[in-house]
């Protein structure tokens, strides 16, 4: 089969979870005897290191090869604020179709499997694809929460979960000007629905929300098959009349290198957090509570990132943690060297304020034999439940709750030796390419599990 991977990012450029699923169906697809080739979005380095294939007014495009698969990467000239929420362009899809029309490797595709809708990798370029393809089928996966404009699947300005029949223009009111969602319901009711291109976003903010509903009720229309990775988000789609019937659900699986490393003995009770350096991984509760705690010669906490943040209330807390001793700062870590650090560490420590679909770092903490503490919301909460036994929720954004968490688990003894079964990555696309009715056309079951 030919098969065209599309995500926002990709490597060597970016690194994250998304990329590593994409990276490894990629391979996955590739040793079964499929055709594969992947388009991203790209920095300007990209442009700097590999050919220029293509450019235009519009559109620029570059050809690399990584893992030995073929991947375009491309940039938009321009974006304006329309189209970041409407994730479309009559301009940008113009350029798509003119690209498209000059290369043959992007025709006779059977399906177009999309891991990230956003501008860059929207409605234009699906379009545009699928007029060239006429018996393509589309899959989507969601790995972010593409059907919420504020991308975050939460509820206004809380740390709750968003509710069912939420009013999602007062619910982005409610974010941005962080007020009541009560509010932010009666604000909404006054702001007129059309769009005054000079005016800041926010006074536009009613038309630019119901633009990306519209965005997702179309690529809903366009989708033959979408793959989940929790329940919470398979109910989440058949709210947004996503059909049942057409949603495959099979949790992550993970790289071999999490399954079944020798544990390194310890004398320090070792906690680990792997994220970004923003608001929404949780780094401020998470160094808010740490430096709540007394230093214990015995306990440590393990960060994998630089010590910066762009946001200043951030770096200012980030410089005040980095004068403990009981902290270290990693740096950026490869897979490997993650690997290394689970296999030393007591627990690893997930505090998201977002609604994380199923986070391949839960997972490969489990198959580490690492002890779980995790926000109470999204999915985090429902891999808690999942994983039981090796793993407790804090309330969300409350560093006084996860505090008495670390404290709770640096007293009691680590599960030494205990392992719970985690998916690999193989094991996981057998699953889900078995369920599929899209992938269905060719028999996939591997013996390489």
């Amino acid at each position: 089969m030919n098969i065209l991977l599309t995500t926002h990012n990709y490597y060597p450029y970016n690194f994250g979870g998304t990329e590593v699923y994409v990276s490894n169906l990629a391979l996955f697809l590739k040793n079964r005897g499929d055709q594969v080739q992947i388009i991203a979005s790209v920095p300007d380095l990209a442009f700097e290191k590999n050919p220029t294939v293509y450019e235009d007014e519009n559109l620029k495009v570059c050809t690399y090869i990584h893992e030995d698969i073929n991947v375009l990467g491309v940039q938009y000239k321009f974006i304006d604020t329309t189209q970041i929420y409407s994730r479309q362009s009559y301009a940008h899809e113009k350029s798509w179709t003119a690209y498209l029309n000059k290369n043959k490797h992007l025709k006779n595709l059977d399906i177009l499997h999309i891991n990230g809708f956003t501008p860059t990798i929207g409605l234009d370029l699906i379009r545009a694809i699928h007029a060239v393809n006429k018996n393509l089928k589309i899959v989507t996966s969601y790995h972010t929460p593409i059907s919420c404009a504020k991308e975050n699947l939460m509820f206004a300005n809380t740390a709750q979960e968003q509710i069912d029949c939420v009013d999602e223009i007062a619910d982005m009111y409610s974010y941005r000007l962080d007020i009541s969602y009560n509010k932010a319901k009666i604000l909404s009711r006054l702001i007129p629905s059309f769009y005054i291109k000079y005016l800041p976003a926010l006074f536009n903010l009613k038309y630019l929300t119901k633009s990306n509903i519209k965005s997702f009720k179309s690529l809903v229309s366009l989708t033959d098959e979408w793959w989940v990775y929790s329940n919470g988000i398979k109910n989440h789609l058949v709210k947004k009349n996503v059909s049942s019937e057409k949603i495959v659900a099979e949790r992550h699986g993970i790289s071999p290198l999490f399954i079944n490393n020798d544990r390194i003995s310890s004398s320090q009770n070792i906690f680990f957090f792997s994220g970004r350096m923003i608001k929404i991984k949780g780094i401020v509760t998470l160094l808010k509570a740490w430096m709540s705690l007394q230093v214990n010669p015995n306990r440590e906490l393990w960060i994998a990132s630089e010590p910066h943040s762009d946001v200043k209330k951030i770096n200012d807390l980030i410089s005040e943690a980095a004068q403990r001793k009981d902290i270290k700062w990693l740096g950026q870590l490869s897979q490997q060297e993650i690997a290394f650090c689970y296999s030393e560490a007591s627990t690893v420590i997930i505090p998201s304020e977002t609604y994380e679909i199923g986070p391949l770092v839960f997972h490969e903490a489990i198959a580490s034999g690492c002890r779980v503490i995790c926000s109470d919301i999204g999915g985090c909460k429902e891999l808690s439940e999942h994983y039981q036994h090796d793993s407790t929720t804090f309330k969300t954004g409350n560093p006084e709750d996860l505090k008495y968490k670390i404290i709770e688990l640096s007293s009691s003894p680590s599960k030494v030796g205990l392992r719970t079964k985690v998916l690999s990555f193989n094991e996981h696309f057998n699953n889900i390419l078995h369920k599929s009715r899209v992938y269905e056309k060719q028999d996939y079951f591997s013996t390489y599990i």
